[in-house]
């Protein structure tokens, strides 16, 4: 199982970029500042009172969320730099089309699907994943396998991170990530998200937590440190039952989606972070033995 610094692994991975320029143009800067986005010109205040009722309910069935306050190692610099390994070239879906090549480079157009995943066999599992947990130390499994990615993380305050390796996104570069998951183990109680533009800056986590409540969090690599940007909740969730989980990350517009909808009040405008890789990750509180199977991974063109 790997077990390295979140800012080891990211360092060492900056070795090993490929490079995908998407059709999608990069949206105005905000110099960083987190801006919540309306979603209707004009007040609906049923709306609004659903999305607080749902909040409330959420609310009242989640354990005391966690203050996220994890504090990162100092990086160790690799002793050597592994060759540049060939990406493979991604393969779309049957209907989806093929992506033009320009001197190297891909490009995308909206729609298009640039890598899937149904976790088939574990031929790429050393070569095209890395995995990690924060603190760097803690205790984890992680492994790909008969159609699924196994999480399981025995300890608490612990998040494991798996990031897709040959695919890192440059400034300017829209993605759109998913991922399906199912609770495993003998208790339901953790944060299950998506990540996008996870480099040694820092990434973007869009968490679903047991209870109902999402989050969208900023993750600074820098400090270590969780910081959240934007919250919500979903009354009546089953959490027991498969789901999906997705983010878009265009230019400095975050949004958080579930179970192919995107969420009430979901979307927020930050900038601080522009490029990076994709992945999933899960956190355990204050419950131990956590146990998640994800049944596919997929990244597109928003």
């Amino acid at each position: 199982m790997g077990k390295r610094s979140i800012k080891r692994s990211l360092l060492l991975l900056a070795s090993v970029v490929f490079i995908v320029q998407l059709a999608c143009s990069l949206g105005a800067a905000d110099n960083g500042e987190t801006q919540p986005v309306d979603d209707a010109a004009s007040p609906d205040y049923a709306a609004t009172e659903q999305a607080l009722k749902a909040t409330q309910d959420a609310l009242a069935n989640q354990a005391q969320q966690p203050t996220r306050e994890i504090v990162a190692t100092t990086a160790v610099p690799p002793t050597q730099v592994p060759p540049t390994p060939v990406p493979p070239t991604p393969v779309p879906p049957t209907n989806t089309p093929v992506p033009t090549a320009t001197q190297g480079v891909i490009t995308y157009s909206s729609g298009d699907t640039i890598f899937f995943t149904d976790f088939d066999g574990v031929s790429d599992w050393d070569a095209e994943w890395v995995h990690f947990s924060i603190p760097d130390d803690a205790e984890y499994i992680a492994y790909k396998d008969d159609g699924v990615m196994h999480i399981e993380i025995p300890t608490t305050n612990t998040e494991v991170v798996v990031l897709y390796e040959p695919l890192y996104f440059e400034s300017g570069s829209d993605v759109y990530v998913e991922t399906s998951f199912q609770n495993m183990g003998t208790h339901n109680i953790n944060n299950i998200s998506v990540i996008c533009r996870a480099s040694e800056e820092g990434f973007y986590e869009f968490s679903m937590l047991s209870g109902g409540l999402w989050y969208i969090w900023y993750y600074d690599g820098a400090t270590g440190n969780f910081r959240s940007l934007n919250d919500g909740g979903i009354a009546d969730l089953d959490y027991d039952a498969p789901h999906t989980i997705g983010a878009s990350c265009i230019g400095n517009s975050l949004t958080f989606y579930f179970d192919g909808e995107k969420v009430k009040n979901g979307t927020i405008k930050n900038s601080m972070l522009t490029e990076g890789w994709t992945g999933i990750s899960v956190y355990a509180y204050e419950w131990k033995d956590v146990k998640v199977d994800f049944d596919y991974f997929g990244i597109m063109a928003p």
